[in-house]
């Protein structure tokens, strides 16, 4: 994929040619402010696709350890602890 770094003010006075540009695909623009990159063009088949609920629920996956002392079986409660 071909980057090309253009200035904000460069991209405001061609942005239908460079927008056109993108969509024939191949070309990810990086608009720039005093030589920093401030944003991205890039055309949405190119782009990644949002995460999917089932990528998101899956994310922890792993990411927990519990205390030596915790027992899952354990009720998380004293049944004294409840008014009756």
């Amino acid at each position: 994929m071909n980057v090309r770094q253009i200035s904000i003010s460069e991209f405001k006075a061609h942005c239908t040619e460079e927008i056109r540009a993108v969509e024939k695909g191949d070309l990810l623009l990086e608009l720039t402010r005093h030589g920093k990159t401030v944003a991205v063009v890039q055309s949405p088949s190119v782009a990644p696709s949002a995460p999917t609920l089932e990528n998101w629920v899956c994310s922890g996956k792993g990411t927990v350890t519990f205390a030596p002392s915790y027992d899952p079986a354990a009720p998380a409660f004293e049944p004294e602890d409840w008014e009756s």
